[in-house]
């Protein structure tokens, strides 16, 4: 792990939340079931969340904004997104911040070693990091 990556989980560490900050029933009942106890584990937990949501409705990408709007002509609004190492370089960090900037983001689900985007309407818009 390289001192950029070290620097930012201490800061990750210290701002992250735990499951009493959820205000949304649905997200609240989602960290609950899948990711709080896989949250360390992001290959188990990306397969939980294929059987929960099916494997089509699950788009992994690297921490590339340009990825990301290259997706939003196949997003639906069932898809989510998957972003792998977000924290891995400062470029890849930065790229990841426009992800989670970008209005098409309904939710975003900061874990480190991977990013969650829902781009779900019915949702109501919520930043976390856990």
């Amino acid at each position: 792990m390289n001192i950029f990556s070290q620097k930012n989980k201490l800061i990750h560490n210290i701002k992250k939340k735990n499951e009493y900050y959820i205000h949304s029933p649905y997200m609240f009942d989602l960290y609950n079931r899948i990711i709080k106890k896989n949250k360390r584990n992001p290959i188990k937990l990306i397969h939980l969340f294929q059987e929960e949501f099916g494997k089509e409705n699950i788009i992994i990408i690297s921490s590339s904004y340009d990825e990301f709007q290259a997706l939003q002509t196949i997003v639906k609004d069932s898809s989510i997104i998957i972003i792998e190492k977000p924290y891995k370089s400062k470029d890849s960090y930065n790229e990841f911040l426009k992800i989670i900037s970008d209005p098409r983001r309904i939710v975003s689900i900061d874990l480190f070693k991977i990013g969650i985007i829902f781009q779900n309407s019915k949702l109501s818009p919520q930043e976390y990091r856990f």
